[in-house]
C-alpha cells in the first residue's frame, strides 16, 4: 500500500503520506495537507514546558474551533489500530462535525522528547481509507537519536544538525528559501525553477548576478561531481580586519555556492554568513545532503 508514498519532514516531525497529498499551508510548526478533493490532514506540534494535560489541550482546541462546529469538539476513544500505530506516545482522541466537514484526530505527547502534537484527518470513514490513516500515524516521528533533523517538503530534501534552528522561510512560485541560525552564523538554502528558463542560455555566474542575495562578489565557475557550479567567499584577510569583524554587529564572513541540477531542471544554492570563521566541513556536509527530489 505504501509503494506510492512520500515522506514529509518539517521542523522536527516526519511522516509518510500518499503521493497525491500535497502541502497546502505551512507554518513553523503547522502543516495542512490536501488532495484533489480538499484538505485531508492537519498537524500542529511544539515543545511542552511543565506538566502536559490532554484535557487542558482538548479544552484549548475546543475554544479555537468556530461556532459552526455542531456540539463543539467531543472526546473520542481512539480505535485499537490507532492506539497500536501511536504506541510510542501518550494519546487521547477527539472528533467534531461542522456544516461542511467532519474531523477526528489524536492529541499526542512524547515522554522522550516532551513534544506534543495534534493530528487530525477530515472526511475519512471507509475501511480502505482507515488503513491509509493508520499507516500515516504509524510513520509519525518527532525526534531522532543522532542529533540530526530531516527536512523534506515539496521537491527539496536535506538533513541538518539539530543545532541549526529555523529562522524564516519562503515558498514562492519558482523560488524557495529556508534560513537557519546557529549562534552567530546563518545558513540559507535556496531552490529556483525552472532552471532552463532562468538560465536562458547563460551560465550560473550571470544568474548569480540577478539574485540580490548572491549578487555581491566574484563567483568562480567549477565542476562539483556531475554538476556545474559557482562558489565564492568574502572573508576578513588581515589580523586587523579579523579583530574589527568581531566588534561589528553585522557579519564579516560570507560563503556562497550555486549548482545546476539539470536532470531536475533546478538550481540549488547555499548562502552562509557569520561573525566568525566558518566550519567548512559543515557547509560541505550540507551541500552533500541537500537535493532536489
Amino acid at each position: 500500500m505504501t509503494d506510492h508514498w512520500k515522506q514529509v519532514a518539517w521542523n522536527g516531525v516526519r511522516f509518510k503520506t500518499p503521493a497525491d497529498w500535497e502541502i497546502a499551508q505551512i507554518g513553523s510548526r503547522h502543516l495542512i495537507l490536501e488532495n484533489q478533493i480538499g484538505p485531508v490532514m492537519e498537524v500542529k506540534w511544539g515543545p511542552v514546558k511543565g506538566t502536559f494535560s490532554h484535557k487542558a489541550h482538548l479544552k484549548r482546541l475546543a475554544a479555537l474551533h468556530p461556532r459552526s462546529v455542531k456540539g463543539g469538539i467531543a472526546e473520542w476513544f481512539l480505535p485499537p489500530h490507532w492506539q497500536k500505530a501511536l504506541s510510542d506516545f501518550e494519546t487521547s482522541g477527539f472528533l467534531w462535525q461542522g456544516e461542511a466537514a467532519i474531523g477526528r484526530g489524536a492529541i499526542l505527547f512524547c515522554p522522550a522528547c516532551r513534544n506534543a502534537a495534534l493530528i487530525q484527518f477530515f472526511r475519512y470513514n471507509s475501511s480502505k481509507q482507515e488503513k491509509v490513516l493508520s499507516a500515516v500515524l504509524k510513520s509519525y516521528c518527532d525526534h531522532r537519536q543522532d542529533a540530526r533533523m530531516l527536512w523534506a517538503v515539496f521537491d527539496i530534501r536535506v538533513t541538518l544538525p539539530e543545532t541549526l534552528k529555523l529562522n524564516k522561510f519562503r515558498f514562492d512560485a519558482g523560488k524557495f528559501e529556508l534560513e537557519f541560525i546557529c549562534g552567530k552564523q546563518s545558513i540559507s538554502l535556496h531552490r529556483w525553477a525552472p532552471a532552463a528558463v532562468l538560465l536562458g542560455g547563460g551560465d550560473l555566474v550571470r544568474f548569480a548576478g540577478t539574485v540580490p542575495e548572491f549578487s555581491e562578489g566574484q563567483p568562480q565557475s567549477l565542476k562539483i561531481g556531475e554538476y556545474d557550479a559557482v562558489e565564492w567567499r568574502k572573508l576578513p584577510v588581515s589580523d586587523w580586519q579579523r579583530i574589527v569583524s568581531r566588534l561589528k554587529i553585522s557579519p564579516s564572513y560570507f560563503w556562497y555556492r550555486l549548482w545546476h541540477v539539470a536532470e531536475k531542471n533546478r538550481i540549488l544554492g547555499i548562502r552562509s554568513e557569520s561573525k566568525y570563521p566558518f566550519e567548512f566541513q559543515l557547509l560541505d556536509q550540507i551541500y552533500q545532503d541537500y537535493e532536489s527530489i
